[in-house]
């Protein structure tokens, strides 16, 4: 049995079976579905999309002055939850191995049709670390965490291993709460082929998606 889903562009995305060779990533695809997917489950202060995520942690990245393709690499760090969605940690654990398994596999795929997968295994260390970093500026500034009421987030608040929050990022300025999903989505892809052409530019991975367009 094969099971897919119908993409914006008109694809038919196989998330398992045979079909699953036919799948063509397309970044118009991943932009258009991160920038309507909301993080945390939709319990935010405000609507904060996967699109809005990525970008502030390529941001990080770039302030942090790593390479173009590092800044890639977090730009997609989720690229394809564009075709899983974004689950909530919390429900990762509840659901357990078999969606580790089935994540991990969706964003090998992605990974390597956007051929960033050399950065990913090459930076995955640095990549997770800006994550988290975006993370904790988002429990911050978006959610109602409350550490003297709320338990400890153990992938943030690790005694010996504390991620902090950015000192720069703020989440709640009024252009960024202004913004709507579709300009979300356009700074997403502007990102993205900046960046693509910035590699290409330097040799560190050829042939990227988009690096001419």
């Amino acid at each position: 049995m094969s099971l897919h889903m119908l993409t914006i562009t008109g694809y038919e995305h196989h998330l398992t079976g045979a079909g699953v060779q036919a799948n063509q990533i397309d970044i118009y695809d991943i932009a258009w579905a991160l920038s309507q997917i909301n993080r945390f489950v939709g319990h935010a202060r405000r609507p904060y999309s996967v699109a809005e995520h990525s970008l502030l942690v390529a941001d990080l990245a770039k302030i942090d002055g790593k390479s173009p393709a590092v800044q890639l690499a977090c730009l997609l760090h989720d690229a394809h939850e564009a075709y899983t969605g974004d689950v909530g940690s919390p429900h990762k654990n509840a659901i357990g191995l078999a969606w580790g398994t089935f994540e991990t596999l969706q964003a090998d795929r992605v990974r390597r049709a956007l051929n960033v997968a050399e950065i990913f295994a090459k930076h995955s260390g640095l990549i997770n670390h800006f994550d988290l970093v975006a993370l904790a500026t988002e429990r911050l500034q978006l959610t109602k965490h409350n550490p003297d009421h709320h338990s400890h987030w153990p992938v943030l608040d690790t005694i010996g291993a504390q991620i902090k929050p950015s000192s720069w990022a703020n989440l709640m300025n009024g252009p960024a709460r202004a913004r709507r999903w579709n300009e979300w989505r356009d700074l997403f892809l502007e990102r993205y082929f900046d960046l693509t052409r910035a590699v290409a530019a330097s040799g560190d991975l050829p042939q990227l998606q988009g690096a001419g367009a």
